[in-house]
């Protein structure tokens, strides 16, 4: 059975004193120890872990959205409950399919407790697809496509055993997203959307669109970089976080 610890993984800095809380839902295929690299000396980090990977790696993955969010509010609830922590839900690609649905559940239960919901990397849905549709019947096209993303190294998977410790997540993932076929919920928090100028598979422009998903201030953070840029400037993403009055748009210029 899933405890609180195995579903949520947390990270903070050694020495440092949160102030601050951020639930993170990694991208597809990718667990807990993700999380890691978002930890700043101020910000207490949970990272959703889904079944089927590291600590979680004996149970089942799950191919339904609407099982991981049930699973990820059980823990996230009594976490919220206990402490007035200021909280912001970041999901990264597929991750953030799964923070909207969040929050929205979040808002039915403790209204207003959310401080922002933070969409990385990631189309809304429904997002079609029928290219990595077919990946998923031919492991070397999802292969290339995983490597061409970036955050994988092709010789991890080289090895079989490694392979399908990726790949098994990573198809579990895939499916539940091109399975979703709705719209995201809207919500009344507000929205900071973040996007890189080299990620081909969300482009700021489309991943703006998620803007029409909630009543509250929207803003924009433009990052350099590909899919997984979010993970090499952490900072910026922290910066935009610390100031929750702030709206517009920012651009990485470094």
């Amino acid at each position: 059975m899933a405890t609180r610890n195995n579903v949520l993984a947390r990270w903070v800095t050694p020495g440092g004193v949160p102030q601050r809380r951020l639930v993170f839902f990694p991208h597809a295929g990718a667990g807990g120890l993700s999380g890691r690299s978002l930890a700043a000396d101020d910000v207490e980090v949970l990272a959703h872990r889904r079944p089927g990977r590291e600590a979680r790696m004996t149970e089942p993955a799950t191919t339904s959205v609407a099982d991981i969010v049930d699973e990820a509010v059980d823990a996230l609830l009594p976490v919220l409950d206990a402490d007035e922590l200021p909280t912001d839900v970041l999901g990264h690609s597929f991750g953030a399919l799964l923070a909207a649905e969040c929050v929205a559940r979040v808002e039915r239960h403790r209204p207003g407790r959310i401080r922002r919901l933070v969409v990385s990397a990631k189309v809304p849905p429904p997002d079609p697809s029928p290219e990595l549709t077919a990946a998923l019947h031919d492991e070397d096209a999802l292969v290339a496509w995983l490597v061409a993303l970036g955050g994988t190294p092709p010789e991890l998977l080289e090895d079989p055993g490694m392979r399908s410790m990726v790949l098994d997540p990573l198809r579990a993932d895939l499916s539940a997203s091109l399975g979703h076929d709705r719209e995201p919920p809207l919500v009344n928090t507000p929205l900071l959307m973040v996007a890189a100028d080299g990620d081909t598979t969300a482009p700021m422009r489309d991943v703006e669109l998620w803007n029409r998903f909630t009543t509250a201030p929207v803003s924009t953070l433009r990052l350099r970089g590909g899919h997984h840029a979010i993970f090499e400037r952490p900072e910026l993403l922290h910066a935009a976080l610390r100031d929750p009055d702030a709206s517009g748009s920012t651009t990485d210029r470094v």
